[in-house]
């Protein structure tokens, strides 16, 4: 979901400790190459310019076929959510009937932005993308079903258990990547693309100290992580949500220890990534980190996907082949970021995080 996500402020500029100039590449390769969940091929042979990807791409662009896909898409993740207890439709019901969300919409709206034409095309299976009620009341069991999925063969897991231990192993891993290069824990955070505000929470309980913003394009989330921060507020400091875009965000230059993109990249063209680098060095001061956290085109279980699967996922997911081919590392050093690995949340999903030079 465009959500255009996360930072921190108040790292200590970055020690080299005796790494050589040339050793950046080298680490990120060392680290998912010990990984036993990824393998050497840069990218799934569903996406890209191969055969099997035209294949796929063709049976999206056939209309009457993609009106099926779309509803199978949709329904393997209320499957997933719903054999695990989620009540995904009591849910969203619910927050129909969620008369103050309604409201807080309108004051998102006052500020005005213009939205990228990447963000208006159908996505997950909703025509107007992000841009409506059922969108932002979906996300909830959504993600719960992303979670389980994630970790199918642990039945034991509760939904919540499984939302758990995804996010664990994501700030697991850039917690480690802070002790590594001996960062100051962050001051500022911005969740950038935060949607509804689920990730800006997890990241208001790891950081409490810090200050936290969460910033997306729409309204109709934005106006659910803002009913939720008032129903439930964080503690000890508030989360601010604004409205806004990561390629241009409106930040003062330098004003952020941590910017962090959670599962947002995938959904968006390779100029729009490029853009976010671009406006992530801009406003992350030195010594601060921008991090994307998203699907490892490198993990085995998404590379094996099988045929149904993986078309299904495509099907919601229009810039899949632009994502799986974008070199994310590349561009982070092209931008002036240092140390830029990627590590391994878990088995299919990647953190790729870099210092500000």
């Amino acid at each position: 979901m465009q959500a255009v996500h996360r930072h921190r402020a108040g790292a200590a500029p970055f020690k080299t400790g005796g790494y050589k100039a040339n050793s950046r590449r080298i680490v990120s390769r060392r680290v998912l190459a010990q990984a036993s969940t990824t393998v050497k091929k840069g990218q799934p042979d569903w996406t890209g310019d191969n055969v099997l990807s035209r294949l796929v791409n063709w049976a999206i662009n056939t209309p009457p076929l993609y009106s099926v896909m779309k509803v199978l898409a949709k329904q393997a993740m209320k499957s997933s959510a719903e054999s695990r207890g989620v009540s995904w439709d009591k849910h969203v019901q619910a927050m129909y009937s969620n008369k103050e969300v309604l409201a807080l919409k309108e004051e998102f709206e006052r500020s005005a932005v213009q939205y990228p034409d990447y963000y208006l095309k159908p996505f997950h299976a909703y025509d107007e993308g992000n841009l409506n009620w059922l969108a932002a009341f979906e996300v909830e069991p959504a993600t719960y079903a992303m979670a389980i999925r994630t970790f199918k063969n642990e039945k034991s897991l509760t939904p919540e258990q499984a939302a758990t231990k995804l996010r664990t192993g994501v700030t697991d891993s850039i917690k480690a990547y802070y002790k590594q290069h001996s960062l100051a824990a962050p001051n500022t955070i911005i969740d950038m693309g935060c949607s509804t505000g689920i990730s800006t929470r997890w990241l208001a309980k790891e950081y409490p100290n810090a200050d936290i913003t969460g910033m997306d394009l729409s309204p109709h989330f934005l106006a659910v992580a803002e009913w939720e921060e008032r129903r439930n507020p964080t503690s000890p400091k508030r989360i601010k949500y604004v409205r806004g875009l990561a390629e241009a965000t409106g930040l003062p230059a330098a004003s952020v220890d941590m910017l962090v993109f959670n599962f947002v990249i995938h959904e968006c063209p390779q100029a729009a990534i490029t853009d976010f680098i671009t406006e992530g060095r801009r406003v992350v001061r030195p010594g601060g980190t921008l991090i994307f956290v998203d699907n490892n085109p490198k993990s085995k279980t998404i590379q094996n996907l099988p045929p149904p699967i993986f078309t299904l996922m495509k099907s919601t997911e229009p810039h899949s082949d632009e994502y799986y081919s974008f070199d994310v590392e590349a561009a982070m050093r092209a931008a002036g970021f240092r140390e830029v690995v990627t590590t391994e949340a878990d088995h299919r999903h990647r953190v790729v995080l870099g210092v500000a030079a």
